[in-house]
């Protein structure tokens, strides 16, 4: 681990550093792009002691530092490459000594924390460019996730959770439960890192054809997961807000369960190890984030159990219509099959009228009983029927 007893190299310049781009300042530039040696570089202010001043320094590109500035990637994530040095200026900005360390060997406390952007009027910003650009990913801290090593259970866990929670928060409502012969995502693997990277689906249009009860196109379906995207993250945004300002509303717990269930077993809270978790997107109008910490995570893990003893809002898509029960299965939204119990007039109405039928998509609010192979669906009111493709309900 680096520290400032150890041998130091001499200047490699008597002239003082020229700050070429000033991002931040307070009594002096605390983050700043210069010329160092043959490559453009990013200082950041990271400790002062007598007259020095220690800056961290990373070799950068317009791309980083647009980033930046825009709160599309934090000042940690600025700094994140593999080889920094760690300079001693002056007041003045002049060279005293430097040392040169691996990123891994820099101490943690030095270091800006986790998705603190630039500037305070941004809320939160992704920690690399790789979340920031991607078309949708997850990103995960915790004590026991470094850039050498997470424990093999740990790992598998999680991105086996990835891929269920990403798969349902992702899909429209017509595409609840499809595999992936259906439609997959394509993941990036992020070195030094536990990050769930994924680019824009790629969709099987014979397959697709196959499950909507009206037709709908490769390109319908492509906006379709995009504004499912978005619907996520503004639901997630409100249920974040909702937990940080005190606790989630049984109201907004309801209407949101769908959510709620799908994002429990990758969220950190006060019974596993994970700190936090982020998800980010690249979207038409900039970065689209959310950041749950171990504390809100708790909030919505404690809001998911209170709320799932009661009537609970869900969506999905009919696959079975049982005319003799008066009963129709429906593939939720959440992954799982689930029976649902109507009134038996609502049951003959909505068949006779076709609304209920293979393929429809439903929206129905009742008490769920959770079960290993099908769930199970009560309700005391007729069901919803959407439009295909539907508007961005979860």
């Amino acid at each position: 681990m680096w520290s400032v007893s150890e041998p130091a190299s001499l200047p490699w310049t008597t002239e003082p550093i020229e700050p070429e781009d000033v991002l931040y300042e307070f009594d002096g530039p605390l983050t700043f792009t210069a010329s160092f040696g043959p490559f453009e570089a990013l200082f950041h202010h990271v400790g002062k002691r007598g007259n020095s001043h220690y800056y961290a320094v990373v070799e950068t590109n317009g791309e980083a530092i647009d980033a930046l500035r825009e709160g599309a990637l934090s000042v940690r994530g600025a700094l994140n490459r593999p080889n920094m040095w760690v300079v001693d200026l002056s007041a003045a900005l002049e060279v005293q000594r430097y040392w040169s360390c691996r990123q891994e060997d820099f101490p943690e406390k030095l270091l800006p924390q986790r998705n603190v952007p630039l500037f305070a009027y941004m809320e939160y910003a992704p920690d690399s460019l790789e979340e920031a650009n991607a078309y949708f990913s997850i990103s995960f801290t915790g004590d026991q996730i470094s850039k050498k090593s997470i424990p093999f259970f740990m790992l598998k866990a999680l991105i086996d959770n990835s891929y269920e929670a990403a798969r349902r928060l992702l899909s429209p409502v017509f595409m609840a439960g499809a595999k992936s012969g259906t439609f997959d995502f394509p993941a990036r693997a992020v070195a030094g890192s536990l990050i769930v990277s994924l680019d824009p689906p790629l969709i099987n249009n014979a397959r697709l054809r196959q499950r909507t009860a009206d037709a709908v196109s490769l390109e319908e379906a492509q906006v379709s997961f995009t504004e499912q995207r978005s619907t996520f993250f503004e639901e997630a945004k409100e249920l974040v807000a909702a937990a940080n300002s005190g606790n989630v509303s049984d109201a907004l717990a309801e209407e949101r369960f769908a959510l709620l269930d799908n994002i429990q077993h990758i969220i950190p809270s006060d019974q596993n190890l994970l700190d936090a978790v982020a998800f980010s997107a690249r979207g038409a109008h900039g970065v689209l984030s959310v950041l749950v910490n171990e504390q809100t995570g708790t909030k919505l893990h404690r809001a998911f159990k209170r709320i799932e003893r009661q009537a609970v809002t869900d969506f999905g898509r009919v696959e079975i219509v049982n005319s003799p029960s008066k009963t129709f299965v429906y593939r939720s939204s959440r992954g799982k099959q689930v029976t649902c119990i109507i009134p038996a007039e609502s049951f003959v109405r909505l068949e006779e009228n076709g609304e209920l039928r293979n393929g429809s998509l439903v929206k129905v609010r009742g008490h769920l009983r959770k079960r290993p192979q099908r769930d199970e669906m009560v309700c005391e009111l007729a069901p919803e029927f959407l439009p295909s493709p539907p508007p961005n309900l979860r």
